[in-house]
């Protein structure tokens, strides 16, 4: 039997196992359930206005604080990790190059708390470690063509990391982990509620040895991290109120002992934005006018120079928004806005030889409808209108449809999404390390996609599943493809292919026993095909699955929770056509081993008024898998201990 159908099967009984349980369960107050499986939460990202999760029309991911603490999560990445299959995620010295079901990160849109994040490469990578993970309230996700809302790159789809209101007068929260390889993390938040005036202030440093550079297996570097936040709101009036933060983030990596490096790598963001808005006195209209400023410094530090500082790029993003939100009936919800982005790259070599600034400008309007004509039904229409100072202007409409009957919720819809071909993979003009040249390809077409996609939803008493297909079809797909010249030297251009399609089918399931036991699950399959070649689009996993069970329980009346969790997937499959100068063209094929890493957790809080104290301890990949493909050193140890009053 191959790895793949061991892969569909052990999801399978997974699930199963999970339903016959269900079908056993004693029935279980309603409002716990809810709060436990998340149906009472507030999500956002979807709808752009506050809808419960079991409200909202477009299928949504909410994973809580809560549920990152329990799960031990030292940040962003790990926490998308144990709870969305089909993440593979290959970390470099520009970030996490993270793809979700056949994509990669140019097609994600990363947002905090609306904004979006800087990208910082061709290949659209962003760092999440410049969230402290103790800053995040929730994270959400929505799969597919989120365009109408969000512009450019919500094509795959759109993660929202929601940071932390304070809730008391005076709150802390610090905290310190070890972990194997000398991995130190602290961390410190400090926030204010007063009646016009909160304030949270944050900072964080992480460090580790790294791992690898003995050469016998998967390699990371020794690096430092170190992060502060800070996030204001004033309350002019009952109806109004006008918000700041800004966010600083350092990371620098390390050359390993007896490296013949003269160099190595220091990367700085710096985040800065304010927003303000009015809400009408009936509370059925609201507006809010923002802008965000994100930038992105890379630099090489001369080691042999008494470690002067060489700037070899920036990358910045500026924002401005009008989001205008109203209900003028019942039976209506309304939300439209115009946009303003400014995108602009530096860079010393990587654009041609000389120093050049390139940048790129679009122009939004947008609006999107709710309406209700039954009491159990929602329709949701919408579209934007982009004009891109590149290529021109892209018309990208979307519906969305939710009916709610017996316990079921069945959500369908479809939409267009483009993704906006980035400065470098229009303008690349570069000698790498003398290996191959890149060259950008300034008559780029903007990427479309037509995402449809219906999925089932069911709960009763203690039980939730969802079952959801999809199809996403792509146009004047982006590639990257590597030509033989006469020389016998690589080089690597960039081109629009005919398209790509990706089909697929998530399954999510999850149950708690008598309020204390709550096990997940989650399958995906995705097969991602480029049509030019027929191959999968590189670093696609066709089957993945994540599973969890958490037990929240009390000895001697003290709580605790403790979580066994595993993530799995089939090998990620390695493909790509290689062109040579006189035009044919070979496929090169591999794939790495199926992966399977598991972990467990125990956290065990002490209170005593307003007083806490946590401690936590991990085990992760606690069979040793090991694989050069993915940046694992095996099996680790983590203890870490919060303290916090409020």
């Amino acid at each position: 039997m191959s790895k793949q159908n061991i892969s569909i099967m052990a999801a399978v009984m997974c699930l199963a196992s999970f339903s016959a349980v269900a079908q056993r369960a004693v029935e279980a107050d309603t409002s716990t359930v809810e709060r436990q499986l998340n149906l009472d939460e507030v999500v956002v990202t979807g709808t752009r206005t506050l809808k419960r999760l079991s409200e909202t029309p477009v299928l949504t991911t909410l994973i809580r604080e809560r549920d990152i603490r329990e799960a031990g999560s030292v940040s962003p990445l790990e926490t998308l990790q144990d709870n969305i299959p089909g993440i593979v995620s290959s970390a470099n010295a520009m970030g996490n190059n993270m793809r979700i079901r056949g994509l990669n990160s140019r097609y994600i849109l990363f947002l905090v708390d609306g904004e979006r994040l800087v990208s910082e490469g061709a290949g659209g990578n962003v760092n999440l470690d410049q969230i402290g993970i103790s800053s995040v309230q929730r994270l959400e996700m929505i799969n597919g063509a989120a365009s109408a809302l969000y512009g450019s790159n919500a094509v795959g789809a759109v993660i929202n990391l929601i940071t932390k209101e304070p809730m008391h007068k005076f709150e802390l929260d610090a905290g310190q982990s070890f972990e194997s390889y000398n991995t130190l993390r602290s961390r410190i938040d400090i926030g204010s509620a007063l009646d016009k005036v909160n304030v949270r202030a944050g900072a964080f440093r992480n460090s580790s040895d790294g791992f690898g550079s003995d050469g016998s297996g998967a390699y990371a570097a020794r690096y430092e991290d170190y992060g502060a936040n800070l996030k204001t709101a004033y309350k002019i009036s009952s109806l109004s109120d006008i918000k700041v933060n800004a966010r600083y983030f350092g990371h620098e990596t390390f050359n390993p002992v007896g490296s013949m490096n003269v160099r190595h790598s220091l990367t700085h963001n710096l985040t800065a934005g304010a927003n303000g808005g009015i809400i009408s006195a009936d509370n059925r209209n609201s507006l809010r006018i923002s802008v965000n400023y994100d930038k992105y410094f890379d630099y090489y530090v001369m080691e042999k120079k008494n470690n002067e500082r060489d700037l070899r790029n920036t990358a910045s993003y500026f924002s401005a928004r009008a989001l205008d939100a109203c209900k003028p009936t019942d039976l209506w919800e309304v939300v439209a806005g115009t946009e303003y982005n400014h995108e602009e790259n530096f860079a010393t070599t990587t654009l041609g030889a000389t120093p050049t600034t390139k940048t790129l400008d679009d122009m939004n309007v947008f609006a999107q409808a709710e309406y209700k004509p039954i009491e159990r039904f929602s329709i949701v229409g919408g579209s934007r209108y982009t004009c891109n100072s590149q290529f021109g202007s892209a018309m990208t409409p979307k519906l969305s449809l939710m009916y709610d009957i017996a316990g079921f919720r069945l959500r369908g819809g479809a939409g267009y999404a483009f993704r906006a071909p980035s400065i470098k993979e229009l303008y690349y003009d570069f000698d790498h390390q003398g290996m191959f040249w890149v060259y950008g390809n300034p008559d780029l077409k903007a990427e479309k996609g037509l995402y449809s996609s219906f999925s089932v939803e069911y709960t009763k008493n203690a039980f939730n599943a969802s079952v959801s297909a999809y199809n996403n079809k792509i146009s004047n797909k982006i590639t990257q493809y590597d030509v033989i010249n006469s020389l016998g030297a690589n080089e690597k251009y960039y081109r629009n292919v005919s398209s790509a399609t990706l089909r697929g089918i998530d399954a999510n399931i999850a149950y708690t026993l008598l309020n204390e036991l709550t096990m997940r699950a989650s399958y995906s399959f995705c097969d991602a095909r480029d049509n030019s070649t027929g191959l999968q689009l590189e670093s696609n996993v066709r089957h993945s699955e994540t599973v969890s069970a958490t037990w929240n329980g009390k000895i001697l009346k003290s709580p605790f929770s403790l979580q066994v969790a595993g993530r799995m997937h089939s090998p990620i499959l390695y493909q790509q056509a290689v062109t040579a100068a006189d035009g044919s063209q070979t496929n090169e094929f591999s794939e790495s081993k199926p992966y399977s890493i598991w972990k467990v957790t125990l956290v065990k809080p002490v209170r005593y008024a307003k007083y806490t104290a946590e401690a936590t301890l991990k085990v992760d990949n606690i069979f040793n898998f090991q694989e050069t493909s993915f940046i694992n050193p095996g099996r680790q140890f983590l203890a870490g201990i919060r303290l916090c009053i409020n």
